[in-house]
């Protein structure tokens, strides 16, 4: 089952934030691990205290591995400080003057992490004061094994300010980072929903053009149908036979019953399944019109029942059209499926029509657009009318087979 865009958003999001939070992890470990091999390998000057420190260490690292305790302030506030200790018990566990020089430095890197952990909790501004703070420590170290900072050379005050502002930008680069990621999948979320949105309004309006066409296709015409058997009952000379009223009465009856039953219905969807659409035709073609219909398909057409549906119902249109308006004496029919389209024509010999679109539309003209046209494009096809004066009309509709088109 597919999830919607916006949950996949949220994923992905999610994605990013655990494989940062991964990589911070990552780095605690290999940090405690140096931090190990440089206290045993260095000529301490308070070992207990060393090893402590690196106690704690492993613990709160092992700690926020297990119980991933999130984000809280609590636990913001333990890790900057474990960073700061360390890197004032860097002055203090050493040899006086030992902080300065090419020695290895007690803590390592491992205060780094308090640095990109602020920085992916609480972004770029986050991120440089977590940098700042433990930057300052770095310099404390300094004061805590008995150097005076004012009296360190040029190379050993500018290797100190290269530390500390390591610090600094490896918070507000994590920072910076954290707030790309949320931005980006606060973005991603608010395409999401704009395309579900837009999916919701396309399925809404498709339900209402789909209903407009059921309703042409039976209400609107017995409506007509009623209207013009009246006007032809009330220009007839004389009382109005009883049985005609009675006719026009249960044809309006039975279209009022057919128009509730259509507001009231549950959408449902489309049945699973194939038909045959020259079967279709065939019944189409015995549905006792006035004016005799042939159908020729190569072979039967087997197609989703969807597509069958709409495809037949596009073609009683037209021949509902050729009876009303074409004064025709035949109509043939004709259907073939070939590379993946199918290919459905409509054709008579009647007087023929100029069809102009916005001429149509401006009178009301709905069949042809509606029920037919319509039809097809909405199954991603198109209709195209080929029709001359005194020769006929040819109505042919192309649409692609759609295999998903019932799932």
């Amino acid at each position: 089952m597919r999830r919607p865009p916006a949950v996949l958003a949220a994923s992905e999001a999610e994605r990013g934030r655990a494989v940062l939070s991964f990589a911070i992890l990552a780095f605690r470990w290999v940090t405690v691990a140096w931090l190990s091999l440089v206290a045993l390998g260095s000529d301490l000057e308070r070992p207990l205290v060393a090893a402590g420190a690196i106690v704690v260490t492993v613990a709160w690292t092992a700690w926020l591995t297990v119980a991933r305790p999130g984000r809280s302030p609590a636990v913001l506030a333990g890790d900057l400080g474990l960073a700061v200790a360390l890197n004032l018990l860097s002055g203090y566990v050493v040899p006086a003057g030992q902080v300065v020089g090419d020695h290895p430095f007690f803590a390592s890197a491992y205060p780094v992490a308090a640095d990109a952990f602020w920085g992916a909790t609480l972004g770029f501004r986050g991120g440089l004061a977590a940098g700042a703070v433990v930057g300052l420590s770095l310099a404390g170290s300094h004061l805590v094994n008995g150097i005076e900072v004012a009296s360190e050379s040029a190379p050993q005050l500018l290797h100190l300010a290269s530390g500390m502002l390591n610090h600094v930008i490896a918070g507000g680069a994590v920072g910076l980072v954290a707030e790309l990621l949320a931005r980006s999948a606060a973005q991603l979320r608010r395409a999401a929903e704009e395309t579900m949105l837009a999916r919701e309004r396309a399925a809404r309006l498709a339900e209402r053009e789909s209903l407009a066409r059921q309703i042409h296709d039976s209400v609107l015409q017995a409506l007509a149908m009623v209207h013009k058997r009246g006007r032809e009952l009330a220009r007839t000379p004389g009382p109005v036979p009883a049985g005609e009223v009675a006719k026009l009465a249960e044809m309006a009856g039975d279209q009022e019953a057919a128009l509730r039953a259509l507001i009231l219905r549950v959408p449902e969807e489309w049945p699973t399944g194939t038909a045959s659409l020259r079967a279709e035709l065939e019944t189409l073609a015995r549905a006792g019109r006035p004016v005799p219909v042939s159908v020729s398909a190569t072979g039967p057409v087997t197609l989703p029942l969807r597509q069958v549906e709409e495809l037949s119902a596009a073609v009683r249109q037209a021949l509902d059209n050729v009876v009303e308006h074409a004064s025709a004496s035949q109509v043939s029919l004709f259907a073939d499926a070939d590379e993946g389209v199918v290919v459905v024509a409509v054709r008579d010999d009647g007087v023929g029509f100029e069809y102009d679109e916005p001429t149509l539309a401006a009178l009301g003209k709905i069949g042809l657009l509606k029920s037919m046209k319509g039809r097809v494009e909405q199954l991603g096809g198109s209709m195209r009318v080929d029709s001359r004066s005194g020769v006929g009309t040819e109505v042919e509709f192309r649409v692609p087979i759609d295999p998903e088109a019932d799932r």
